[in-house]
């Protein structure tokens, strides 16, 4: 008999005070939640929590939300590196120019 892998469902509510939809998706335990609430597209869906008294909203604090922050920090790092124009957006044009022009005047 062979084992499948099956993904974990969550449930996930929009914080919109207008749409308050509420629903459940798979995914990897380690994929980030979305933020897109799938019925009024708004950045404002969480993902909910059960346990022993019910239910609340996933909310990261201290340490947690360090590394919740430092990784989403370097996976924006690599991502900018990647991509002259994100870097550019980052860092700013005339700084970006900047470090161009010192970089072209290294490799001479």
């Amino acid at each position: 008999m062979q084992r499948r892998n099956k993904m974990p469902t969550y449930c996930h509510i929009c914080t919109n005070n207008e749409c308050s939809f509420e629903w459940e998706d798979e995914y990897s335990i380690k994929a980030d939640p979305p933020t897109l609430c799938p019925k009024c597209n708004q950045e404002t869906a969480k993902r909910l929590i059960f346990g022993g008294s019910g239910r609340g909203i996933v909310e990261l604090t201290g340490s947690d939300l360090a590394a919740h922050i430092k990784t989403d920090g370097a996976r924006l790092r690599r991502k900018a590196y990647g991509s002259e124009s994100m870097y550019a957006n980052i860092v700013g044009e005339s700084k970006f120019q900047q470090i161009q022009t010192e970089m072209d005047r290294y490799k001479r």
